[in-house]
């Protein structure tokens, strides 16, 4: 039997488990997703009175409001374990959010720099740190938070290996060094091999992204973020004969689909590929 509990309280008890459990970040997401649903339906709403056609109409409401695709699925998807989460503890019986479908996200190709501009744009930044951290970023491939927690305890610059923390999955995993990412951390070895971290000089991710931001404009790319320098490492890789499958270990996602999103750039490798089948 489901105990009775109302929307309200529910959120802050699992909202107060989660600070204990997740990073901040996805604790704000968690509040986020929590508080718009708490808006559609009330906060006195008990939790087992909650239906799938409340979700149907949550979703619908944050497509009308205008809020973009990718942000109405990821306040679904948090709220899809919040649910799941107060079946475990016996609050509800089913999760009303597993009979809901999220809006459909068309993706566009990912955007990134040729990488024929890469060292003419790495070249013209003028401060040591940013330069070694922005060519980290393009040589691993590594999301923000992976790079500015990675520690000299984790690099084994004989084996040219690191361990890093997946934040996307929450596992360690170890993954071979390119040649200029070796480099950068023989540089960053020179000037911070004192400390616990390879990248000390920032604490604040969310500055980090500032930062980078302000030289990608700088650079002439005012429509990219961070994030694609990762897209601009998985381009490079596919464009000079990579798989996809290898880049999908490389870039650690947990899923060869994700992956699939860099596959336009292959067309010319297929067809070389296919050749590969001789009688």
């Amino acid at each position: 039997m489901a105990k009775e509990i109302i929307l309200a309280e529910f959120m802050s008890e699992y909202i107060d488990y989660r600070k204990g459990a997740v990073m901040a970040s996805t604790v704000m997401a968690d509040t986020l997703a929590l508080r718009k649903l708490c808006d559609h339906v009330g906060r006195e709403k008990p939790l087992v009175e909650i239906r799938p056609r409340h979700g149907d109409t949550f979703v619908s409401h944050c497509t009308r409001s205008g809020l973009k695709a990718t942000s109405t699925t990821n306040h679904f998807r948090h709220l899809h374990r919040a649910f799941e989460t107060a079946k475990l503890w016996e609050y509800i019986e089913s999760n009303p959010f597993s009979e809901v479908k999220p809006p459909r996200i068309f993706k566009a190709p990912p955007k990134f720099i040729p990488a024929a501009e890469v060292g003419p744009f790495i070249a013209g930044i003028e401060d040591f740190d940013k330069r070694m951290f922005i060519t980290a970023l393009y040589a691993s491939g590594r999301r923000r938070c992976e790079l500015l927690n990675l520690r000299w305890a984790d690099v084994d610059m004989t084996k040219r290996e690191y361990r890093v923390h997946v934040s996307k999955v929450h596992r360690d995993t170890i993954l071979p060094m390119s040649k200029l990412f070796h480099d950068v951390l023989v540089e960053q070895k020179i000037f911070h091999g004192h400390g616990e971290k390879v990248f000390p000089k920032w604490r604040n991710p969310d500055s980090v992204t500032h930062w980078v931001k302000l030289e990608l404009i700088k650079g002439g790319y005012p429509e990219l973020h961070l994030h694609h320098l990762r897209h601009s490492f998985a381009s490079a890789y596919v464009e000079a004969g990579g798989n996809i499958f290898t880049l999908s270990k490389l870039l650690t996602h947990s899923n060869v689909n994700t992956t699939q999103i860099y596959s336009h750039l292959t067309p010319g490798h297929l067809a070389m590929e296919v050749d590969r089948v001789k009688v």
